[in-house]
């Protein structure tokens, strides 16, 4: 007498839901952030102002952990970060991976809340990145024994950073949003909430 293995039901609840929208989602995110790299290291050294440069890595970062979460919003700040590094001539490897890790998690802390449909903030938020990720660059270079000023560090590179990046950053919020908009949430596991 053989006896069959209890079969089991597929219904709603042990259905797997499809991973080709979650990989759609997470395919947009490493094309945004892969194309900001690339403007960031290629075209914005270009574009300053005293010895400030636009951070556009900071309102990328901002906008993705905003729509995806804190670990999301912390992976694609340490890939971002670790990417500028090694496409560009920087003396610390790691520091800026940390930054952006940093941002990204703070930043999608806010997944959480009620969406807006104002730009009004993720463009502070996104002020504030670049102010906490050039502050901390700074205080990293202090700490290796690099000197500069604090009143030149503030005139000539804090200040035109920020309001450079305050120029630039809603261009990068309002495409990123177009191409992030539901769900806010992407689990890796190919579940979105």
């Amino acid at each position: 007498m053989t006896t069959n293995p209890p079969t089991r039901a597929v219904g709603p609840a042990t259905r797997r839901p499809a991973a080709g929208p979650a990989r759609a989602r997470v395919a947009w995110i490493v094309a945004i952030v892969l194309g900001v790299v690339l403007v960031q290291v290629s075209v914005m050294p270009y574009v300053n102002l005293a010895d400030g440069i636009p951070d556009l890595l900071a309102p990328t970062v901002v906008v993705i952990a905003l729509f995806r979460g804190t670990l999301v919003g912390a992976i694609t700040g340490f890939s971002a970060g670790l990417l500028v590094e090694l496409t560009a001539p920087i003396g610390t490897l790691g520091v800026l991976a940390l930054l952006y890790l940093i941002v990204g998690a703070w930043c999608g802390r806010y997944c959480e809340r009620e969406e807006s449909s104002s730009l009004v903030a993720p463009l502070a938020l996104s002020v504030v990145a670049a102010l906490v990720v050039q502050v901390g660059y700074m205080l990293i270079q202090l700490l290796l024994g690099n000197r500069m000023p604090a009143s030149e560090f503030v005139a000539q590179v804090l200040f035109p950073t920020l309001a450079l990046t305050a120029l630039l950053s809603p261009p990068i919020l309002l495409v990123a949003r177009r191409l992030l908009s539901p769900p806010r949430v992407v689990d890796f596991y190919g579940m979105s909430t």
